[in-house]
């Protein structure tokens, strides 16, 4: 399982094809509002998935090397699950808790400063690395040990209210096209602005959304089932990709510029974006040290 985020293209793969991305790590959940609150807001985050008893011993890698990256580039950050094996490159601390506990980044309070600017490559291997434990991946679980041995990271869980968008269908309905049975999921996008979904449920194209493209979590409330191929094109502003360490450069006077994100979502999905305050688990750093060099 493989997924690859080149930022300068933004080519990004589906987790069912040979090989996974970063933006939306495994089997993205139906949005981070939905996800149950932890049963403690004052528990402390452990390697154990947030939805796993305490008692149920985690996974963890074979072996694991993190090393600094010596020149930051937020752009070009990538990561990669396939058989054994499991590498990020480019990649900060605050982004390692967002894959391991699939959160938005306003899911995560807290912490130094240098969890957001530090980057690290790790490559680490291991055990059933492609496998699905629940609704993660046992990659997941894994990252979440290694995080705490490594970076020594402890937190707790707290409900706050935030900012989000409710993707709800609009008036006249959705223009959507069911997907065939026997297509392969895949998602990404080949330029700022020119995204494709292929057999992918509302919850996953929210979910990529809110973790790639928007400054806020996207929370499915559509109500359609189902698996859809959804083609989207639009004109990108300075607000987009941010996430991602991608600067988006000012729209050029162009009469056959495809229209802006949200009037877009509406003509051509037949969708829209509403802004809503909504209580949701955040990840509240309590602790995380630099790791040592191996």
């Amino acid at each position: 399982m493989q997924c690859t985020i080149a930022l300068l293209l933004l080519v990004l793969v589906s987790p069912s094809s040979p090989a996974q991305t970063t933006p939306s790590p495994a089997q993205l959940p139906s949005s981070p509002a939905q996800s149950p609150a932890p049963a403690s807001a004052s528990t402390t985050a452990s390697p154990v998935s947030a939805a796993t008893p305490a008692t149920t011993a985690s996974p963890e890698f074979e072996a694991a090397t993190i090393k600094p990256v010596k020149e930051p580039n937020p752009g070009r950050m990538n990561d990669r699950e396939e058989g054994r094996r499991f590498t990020t490159h480019y990649t900060s601390l605050r982004d390692l808790i967002q894959m391991a506990y699939l959160l938005d980044r306003q899911q995560v309070a807290g912490g130094p400063t240098w969890i957001a600017t530090d980057e690290y490559d790790v490559d680490a291997v291991g055990d059933g690395i492609g496998k699905q434990d629940g609704k993660q991946m046992v990659w997941q679980e894994m990252l979440q040990r290694l995080l705490a041995d490594r970076f020594k990271l402890t937190s707790h869980w707290e409900q706050r209210e935030i900012s989000s968008y409710e993707l709800v269908v609009a008036k006249g309905g959705p223009k959507l096209k069911t997907a065939d049975a026997n297509e392969q999921e895949n998602k990404g996008c080949r330029g700022l602005g020119n995204c494709t979904f292929t057999k992918v449920p509302l919850s996953e194209f929210a979910r990529f959304m809110g973790f790639v493209v928007l400054d806020k979590p996207v929370v499915d409330k559509t109500g359609l089932a189902g698996e859809y191929d959804i083609p989207l094109k639009w004109t990108p502003d300075e607000t987009q990709f941010a996430s991602m360490g991608v600067h988006v450069p000012p729209p050029v006077d162009n009469p056959n510029a495809p229209p802006e994100l949200f009037t877009a979502i509406q003509e051509q999905l037949g969708l829209k974006l509403e802004v809503r305050k909504t209580m949701t688990k955040v990840l509240v750093i309590d602790h995380a040290e630099r790791p040592t060099e191996n």
